[in-house]
């Protein structure tokens, strides 16, 4: 399974309060607020929870949110999923992860341009609710937060099928089951340690991948004994650099959009960061890097040594890499690094969902006591509700498995899309009037050539999903995920119009 502060200083929230239904006063903020349109006054993490809670604890460091997008943004559908997508494209996979890479970079400074002066857990869900009201935020934030259970099942299920290849004694089922509870027990105990569990298990990650580069480099050059130096010859004598011509490059942009999901969890993780501007500058403006040398990177290096059409490449592409070097051990190391990708991946699916949870309740489009936090400032029923239905959903697979699961994995899969597409639109409307009130975009923070790179963007992924629907593989479940989202915004219609809304922290009154 897949977004100026300068002018606002927020101060720490504090987290001792459990129980108590007021959140800690904030003067500067109520002040600044007299200065704000559109009902964005009072947006802040630590804002009062509806039905009672306090405030989420701000305790994530700069180098935690760092590593969080870097999670986010290399996960398993690197080491394995790019397998498909080699077969799709062939080396033409190149052009479709830098299309892919172009998007997910313009993405990121929308978010990061929008959540500089409002920076919130609710990330996206709370600015689309700004940008067109609090049905836009409904259906965001459920949209996103129904597919992370899904995807938390899926995720333990294939790291209990690593340890059983190591450990054939442990059912997968009690794997499973002893990894969630692990990466609950993590987020459970506080945000801080999250954070750490991130930082350290994405390093395993990074360390790897930079290691495989390094690796792959020399053997390209010929510099590495035994293994004479490929050339361009994978490049072009296969079928040639577009093998299944430019049809091939679209479907694979599809799966690259997927590999790429979750990198919108650094704006959720701001939320909780000890200075939220300067977490998410820094991660904006090092993910070209990121994204370039850890796709694009291991990706060239792969199509460079071995023949696209491999049978070994579209099962297990960095395996199949590491076994033509003659490294022994390669299948124990990729597997090693698949095991930390995984846990990586559950950590922030669980994190992510539960603030979007805690976000949805908050602003009265959750039940309430979804927004209960503990005296860590942990948003404990949240993140219970996300386990709970996730080890259901797991349950469920391991003794009865069926198609339908699958179906309805992809078909939340989907709603990466669709998720984007809210992005760009509401950062159409919030850019605007960020400009019109004289609110300019903080240093490496603004989208380029403001409206038309962002016009540019929203274009790519309809016309994307549109392709999406067009091929019969995929059209029944992109389908079935725009019905899923439509019956969401009207049910986000009909609450915006039976109930009133909050005019802080979400937004504007919308009905």
């Amino acid at each position: 399974m897949k977004r100026g502060n300068e002018a606002v200083t927020r101060p720490a929230a504090a987290s001792g309060a459990e129980g108590r239904d007021a959140a800690p006063t904030d003067p500067q903020a109520d002040t600044q607020a007299d200065v704000r349109t559109d009902g964005e006054a009072d947006i802040r993490t630590g804002a009062r929870a509806a039905g009672g809670g306090t405030a989420l604890a701000r305790s994530l460091r700069s180098r935690h949110i760092t590593m969080i997008s870097i999670g986010g943004a290399v996960g398993a559908g690197l080491f394995v999923g790019s397998g498909v997508s080699i077969q799709q494209a062939g080396p033409g996979i190149l052009i479709a992860y830098a299309v892919t890479a172009g998007i997910v970079i313009l993405i990121m400074r929308m978010l990061a341009e929008m959540s500089m002066p409002r920076p919130d857990t609710g990330a996206f869900a709370v600015y689309g609710r700004l940008a067109f009201g609090r049905w836009a935020g409904f259906a965001s934030g459920w949209l996103y937060w129904v597919g992370w259970p899904l995807g938390l099942c899926v995720e333990a299920i294939a790291l209990a099928q690593i340890v059983h290849g190591w450990l054939p004694a442990l059912p997968i089922w009690l794997t499973a089951l002893a990894v969630v509870a692990l990466v609950s027990a993590v987020n459970l105990t506080s945000v801080r340690a999250y954070g750490e569990m991130e930082f350290w298990v994405v390093w395993i990650k990074v360390a790897v991948i930079a290691a495989f580069i390094a690796v792959g480099i020399v053997a390209v050059a010929g510099l590495l004994p035994g293994t004479p130096a490929p050339g361009t010859a994978n490049l072009v004598d296969h079928g040639g650099f577009l093998p299944m011509g430019l049809g091939g490059v679209v479907i694979a942009i599809s799966g690259a959009m997927f590999s790429f999901s979750g990198t919108e969890i650094v704006t959720i993780a701001a939320g909780e960061a000890e200075d939220a501007a300067a977490a998410i500058r820094k991660s904006t403006r090092t993910i070209l890097v990121r994204v370039t040398v850890f796709y694009l990177g291991s990706l060239a290096v792969i199509v460079l040594l071995l023949p696209w059409n491999s049978a070994a490449v579209g099962e297990s592409p960095f395996a199949a890499t590491l076994t033509h070097l003659g490294l022994d051990g390669a299948s124990t190391v990729l597997n090693v690094v698949l095991f930390a990708a995984l846990l990586s991946t559950m950590n922030s699916q669980l994190y992510a969902s539960s603030r979007m949870l805690f976000a949805l309740a908050r602003d009265r489009d959750a039940p309430a006591f979804l927004a209960r936090v503990s005296r860590r400032g942990v948003p404990h029923t949240a993140i219970l509700l996300t386990v709970a239905v996730a080890v259901l959903c797991l349950l469920l697979q391991v003794f009865h498995p069926t198609t339908a699961f699958s179906r309805l994995v992809n078909i939340t899969g989907d709603t990466v899309y669709i998720t984007w597409i809210g992005i760009a639109a509401s950062h159409l409307v919030l850019g605007r009037r960020d400009r019109a009130e004289g609110r300019v975009p903080a240093s490496g923070t603004g989208v380029w050539l403001f409206p038309w790179l962002t016009w540019a963007t929203l274009i790519a992924l309809v016309a994307l999903y549109g392709v999406m629907i067009s091929l019969p593989d995929a059209r029944e479940d992109a389908l079935l995920a725009l019905g899923f989202t439509v019956a969401t915004a009207l049910v986000g219609l009909w609450i915006q119009r039976r109930r009133p809304a909050r005019t802080s922290p979400a937004g504007p009154s919308s009905g």
